[in-house]
């Protein structure tokens, strides 16, 4: 026995077999020098970081792929990175969200229809399918697609041919497919399963790598400078806090983080800033980290710190944020002759929620 063009990612075998028929003992005909050989290729495949898994299977062109992950792990980028380097990659690369398809269009936008096809089809629409063709046609979030529409997409990936709604005109499609879902295999259908299956990418969670924050936060502050016009930065010490956290949104909820964070930077040093101007460069402090993490866990039970240390940090931070706020109130309830109605109006607060205030730092004023 055989195999031409074999390689072996994550326990899966690609490949022809030729030769031979199969026989009741054909384990024991197989020689241990291919098994030998077999595990080799299996080891190193196993020991491929997720770049090179991706760059490994972007060249080979001919294979449908499966893109698995949680929800933000970035399963687009992911196949973004394929398709580009993949032989097809100066053909065109088209994105489908699945789950923002009507059941009742769905077809239609994949496959297209002809004019008079359906109320409103006023003229002929190519689907996605024919757009993406030479190039490479993204599903993603493929498990929200009903049973009947998987049987139809089984047929069209197995023939790669398609039928405009209100035709009968086969049209034949030569397309890169890289389906994506965060849903487990087993909501699809077993034939269509089968077809998924063959060539899967596990995509892991942000906190399975942590390598990868650094990088990627440093990638959305920059982003956010671009954007904005302003330039802000941070230290490496600085980035380090966000290791400490669990990302359960994954790369989604760090770059939400990281502009939120960006913004309140620019808001502190704009109010800071003389009347009028504003600062052109920012730093992000962990400081100012910290306290959108403790912010982050409070409002929505994520992300949250890691460790003691990252506790104690936050924590101390809180305090000198609470010393600062009462030396704040008690200098300005000074400054106004201890009145409180003056006081809350220059500090912005209402008279009852300073009150509240004064009363939990233990503060001495005059009620008028």
């Amino acid at each position: 026995m055989g195999f031409s063009r074999v390689f072996i990612y994550r326990g899966i075998i690609f490949g022809d077999e030729f030769g031979k028929p199969a026989r009741e003992n054909r384990a024991e005909n197989i020689s241990l020098s291919f098994i030998q050989s077999r595990n080799n290729i299996k080891k190193m495949f196993n020991n491929l970081s997720e770049t090179e898994a991706l760059a490994l299977f972007a060249r080979y062109d001919f294979l449908d792929l499966c893109l698995l992950g949680e929800t933000g792990t970035g399963k687009t980028h992911a196949a973004e990175q394929i398709h580009r380097q993949s032989p097809r990659a100066e053909k065109p690369f088209v994105a489908v969200n699945c789950a923002e398809l009507s059941r009742f269009l769905v077809e239609a936008e994949l496959f297209g229809y002809e004019k008079g096809a359906f109320t409103g089809a006023i003229q002929s629409k190519t689907g996605k399918f024919e757009a993406a063709s030479g190039g490479t046609l993204f599903l993603d979030e493929i498990g929200e697609l009903d049973g009947e529409m998987q049987a139809k997409l089984l047929k069209a990936v197995e023939e790669k041919r398609i039928t405009r709604v209100g035709s009968s005109v086969a049209r034949d499609v030569d397309v890169r497919i890289i389906y994506a879902t965060h849903r487990d295999l087993k909501v699809f259908r077993e034939d269509l399963r089968y077809r998924i299956a063959a060539h899967t990418i596990r995509l892991k969670p942000l906190r399975e790598r942590p390598e990868r924050i650094l990088p990627l936060a440093c990638l959305f502050i920059n982003d956010f400078s671009r954007k904005s016009g302003r330039s802000v930065a941070a230290s490496e010490n600085a980035l380090c806090v966000l290791e400490r956290a669990e990302w359960r949104g994954n790369i989604r909820e760090l770059r939400s983080f990281v502009q939120n964070a960006c913004l309140d930077a620019l808001f502190a040093a704009d109010l800071q800033a003389s009347p009028g101007g504003k600062t052109q460069a920012v730093e992000l402090t962990a400081e100012l980290l910290l306290s959108r993490l403790s912010q982050s866990n409070a409002h929505t039970g994520a992300p949250q710190p890691l460790n003691g240390k990252a506790d104690a940090i936050a924590a101390d931070y809180r305090q000198e944020i609470k010393n600062f706020d009462r030396l704040l109130i008690r200098q300005t309830l000074e400054k106004n002759n201890r009145n409180v109605s003056r006081t809350a109006v220059e500090l912005g607060l209402s008279r009852y929620g300073l009150i509240k205030k004064i009363k939990r730092y233990g503060i001495n004023f005059a009620n008028d």
